[in-house]
């Protein structure tokens, strides 16, 4: 498997925001988010995706990415483990991706035979076969489907039967979506967001759009309006309010 990083602190966004956790971001993406608009150069070139460049990017990261099989992984993840009970985020890029590999399964099934609760960051673009891999019933959803603000094409970033499948049969999901001042003003926030809700109901979970603390504190109070008018949950973002754009925290 290619492991962009894997760290032990809190869950800085969504309806498990606060929770001890142990995050696992695998390489590899389907979008870029180009409408995010994060910038990182890298061999002389700027790349502008969202803010897990690394993890999107593979061609210009791919010699940073961590090579490690199941078991190598699961003693790496034993150890940050320690005696705590945290819950393990799997994320990306898009970790979905993976979902089909043998090493990713394995590791899957043996992190919950240790009783740990796997939650998946997921864009909710890759349709998952629930009977035959059953064991992803047993895992929770975020689901942040994309919209416009995005920059991802319509066709692509919805997708209906991927985002009801995984809705009926995962043992919790929510939707989280990351918006802005100028969006919201727009109309398209609300819009789209119906939108999504047509397809399959769900928890709403609304959070600024912020690569850093003050893009974050420039759209948050807008976001916390938008979810008060609107009847929806709003999600700060704490990794970003504690330790800024800084990776592996």
């Amino acid at each position: 498997m290619q492991i962009v990083e894997y760290f032990l602190s809190l869950q800085g966004e969504g309806k498990f925001a606060g929770r001890l956790a142990i995050f696992i971001r695998l390489a590899g993406c389907n979008f870029n988010c180009s409408g995010f608009k994060v910038e990182r150069e890298k061999n002389g070139k700027i790349l502008v995706g969202c803010d897990t460049i690394r993890a999107v990017f593979t061609s210009e990261f791919k010699n940073e990415y961590k090579k490690l099989n199941k078991e190598e992984l699961l003693q790496e993840l034993k150890i940050l483990k320690k005696n705590f009970s945290p819950i393990v985020v799997i994320t990306g890029g898009e970790p979905t991706l993976w979902h089909k590999n043998d090493e990713f399964i394995g590791l899957v099934k043996e992190l919950q035979n240790l009783g740990l609760e796997l939650h998946f960051e997921s864009n909710a673009s890759i349709f998952i076969d629930f009977d035959k891999y059953s064991f992803y019933k047993d895992c929770i959803f975020a689901l942040s489907v994309k919209l416009s603000n995005s920059g991802v094409l319509r066709q692509e970033r919805l997708q209906e039967n991927t985002i009801k499948n995984i809705v009926k049969n995962s043992k919790e999901s929510f939707y989280k979506f990351v918006l802005d001042e100028k969006f919201i003003k727009s109309g398209l926030a609300k819009k789209e967001i119906d939108e999504v809700l047509a397809i399959a109901d769900n928890e709403i979970f609304c959070m600024p759009m912020g690569k850093d603390e003050k893009e974050l504190e420039k759209n948050a109070r807008e976001v916390a309006k938008f979810c008060i008018e609107n009847g929806y949950n709003y999600s700060d973002r704490l990794h970003i309010r504690l330790w800024g754009n800084k990776e592996g925290v």
